[in-house]
């Protein structure tokens, strides 16, 4: 679906959203067809409304194909803008942040610019969904990314993996100033795969990189100059990782994937308690008895609980306390699998959740954003 060697943004001049709005203000948008593969966050903006960004096609086999998707949308689910962005090759958009002049910052992949297989690029856009500059970051092998972080005084962490020589997968990050500059590059791992899934930013400035580790989690602490402060692996029974993490009193609450040993091979939603100084203090998980399911975002509420949203059968949300305990768990959606890719607090205290269905065939997706009440509920 490329046209041109040039970057560019087109604005698509139909819509194939189908959903419904209920009377108390919940609704579900799903855009389907060939223009709509995934939407892998969303955040709120200052005029009221909401920017879900992703891929216009999303496969995990070849062929790859697809641009950029960026769409702003009312709370009540109608669509303002819809753009697309992208050149010869493939793009995809993993993240979206907030910058102080209302407009953003999109992070994703792009193998049409660069300087190997695909990189990491590092899109601003206006209000208005018009392009403002791009920056790409890597070498010339693939770099994958799973997340941007925005850090305090403005800087943002770019992360995910890079490929070595050797073929393994290496921790990878990229601190860049507001305007994009590269201001520090990490690179680590001495395993088979180590990827970073998630971030966050600690009171005194230090960074915490959320790890998997070929079957195994941890966590590596960065200082604002991306030195190593300290580094934990995991090594439990089963094959487990977090997928998200989330500040808690005094440490760390980490959501993500669990598989046990047994011949069936069950995989189950992560959640993981750390101090600190990342030390492990307690692991639990809870899932669908049937189904495979894990948590991939995480939101800590102002009350101190948590919201989890994850990849399974039915698109499941769910809030759990403190210590781990299951308040109250949905199914956002149909039978088919669906994944939780992006959660936005809403001031009434609903969510807005951003994510992706999949297809029949198994091997693409459409997608799919929903608002949902403080209860994880869809009247309709």
């Amino acid at each position: 679906m490329k046209r041109s060697r040039r970057l560019v943004l087109l604005i698509a001049l139909s819509l194939c959203g189908l959903g419904a709005v209920s009377a108390a203000g919940t609704w579900v948008r799903a855009f389907e067809g060939a223009n709509y593969g995934a939407f892998f966050d969303v955040v709120l903006t200052d005029d009221g409304h909401a920017v879900a960004v992703g891929t216009t096609n999303h496969r995990h086999v070849p062929p790859y194909s697809g641009d950029v998707l960026l769409m702003k949308l009312t709370l009540g689910g109608d669509v303002v803008w819809e753009r697309t962005w992208g050149g010869d090759g493939y793009e995809q958009a993993r993240s979206i942040a907030r910058v102080a002049d209302g407009g953003f910052l999109v992070f994703g992949e792009t193998d049409s610019l660069g300087a190997g297989d695909r990189d990491f690029f590092l899109l601003k856009i206006a209000a208005d969904g018009s392009e403002e500059w791009v920056e790409v970051y890597g070498g010339p092998r693939r770099e994958w990314p799973y997340g941007m972080l925005p850090l305090a005084g403005g800087d943002v962490l770019l992360y995910g993996f890079t490929t070595a020589e050797s073929e393994a997968r290496c921790q990878y990050a990229v601190r860049v100033t507001p305007d994009g500059a590269l201001m520090w590059e990490y690179v680590a791992g001495d395993a088979n795969e180590e990827l970073i899934l998630d971030a966050l930013q600690t009171a005194t400035g230090d960074i915490v990189l959320c790890l998997s580790i070929d079957e195994d989690g941890g966590l590596v602490k960065l200082n604002e100059h991306g030195e190593v402060q300290w580094a934990h692996r995991y090594e439990l029974a089963g094959w487990q990782f977090p997928c998200a993490i989330a500040p808690a009193d005094d440490g760390f609450f980490l959501a993500g994937f669990w598989m046990n040993e047994t011949p069936r091979r069950q995989a189950d939603t992560w959640l993981v308690r750390c101090s600190a100084s990342g030390q492990l203090q307690w692991a639990t998980s809870f899932g669908d008895p049937i189904h495979d399911d894990y948590a991939q975002e995480i939101l800590r509420l102002d009350d101190g609980t948590y919201v989890i949203g994850g990849l399974g059968n039915g698109m499941p949300l769910s809030r759990v306390s403190q210590d781990g305990d299951v308040l109250w768990s949905q199914l956002l959606a149909g039978a088919r699998v669906h994944a939780v890719e992006g959660l936005a607090a809403l001031d009434d205290g609903g969510f807005l959740v951003a994510g992706m269905i999949q297809i029949t065939n198994g091997r693409s997706y459409d997608a799919i954003v929903l608002r949902v009440d403080a209860d994880g509920r869809i009247d309709q």
